[in-house]
């Protein structure tokens, strides 16, 4: 009887066991297999990659190191249409910051607590050490600045052929 009891006590726990495996595994899905839009300076192209990518990123091809993340955006009818889409701007962070997103990065990966402090994305630090500018510039702009506000704004002010705004298209 006991032994019965035990048994089923046991495949019990290992059914539990797996659902909460499962479980865990599709809610992590949902965010690591999410994908942004990345923009190879030398190649003049966009491509996916991981929203944990942190850039500047190897890029697809041309020098290592050239691809910048792309805000992507296009209107509400064309949306489908990849000819339609737009680069509102780019964006890309300093050696510095991106070697502490990319330690945090890693530290994750592995399971392990990652326990330098990351300064919110609203902070001063990431202000001064993130870049933005329009795909056909060629300086960079701190985004605490003036002319980072406007670059990451004016695409806001953007309108289709109906007069509808733009949206952020992802891949």
């Amino acid at each position: 009887m006991w032994l019965k009891v035990a048994a089923a006590v046991i495949l019990a726990a290992a059914g539990v066991g797996l659902i909460a495996s499962h479980l865990q595994a599709a809610w992590r899905s949902g965010e690591e297999g999410a994908k942004v839009w990345f923009y190879d300076q030398s190649e003049r192209r966009l491509y996916e990659a991981p929203r944990d990518t942190v850039p500047p990123d190897k890029g697809i091809g041309g020098p290592s190191g050239d691809g910048v993340r792309a805000v992507v955006v296009s209107f509400r009818p064309e949306q489908s249409d990849p000819h339609k889409r737009r680069i509102a701007y780019l964006e890309t962070h300093t050696p510095a910051l991106k070697q502490l997103l990319d330690r945090a990065r890693t530290a994750h990966a592995a399971g392990r607590a990652f326990t330098e402090r990351i300064p919110p994305r609203d902070s001063d630090y990431f202000r001064t050490n993130t870049l933005v500018k329009r795909v056909e510039e060629t300086e960079w702009h701190l985004t605490g600045s003036p002319e980072g506000r406007a670059v990451m704004s004016e695409w806001q002010s953007w309108r289709g052929p109906d007069g509808q705004p733009p949206i952020v298209c992802v891949p």
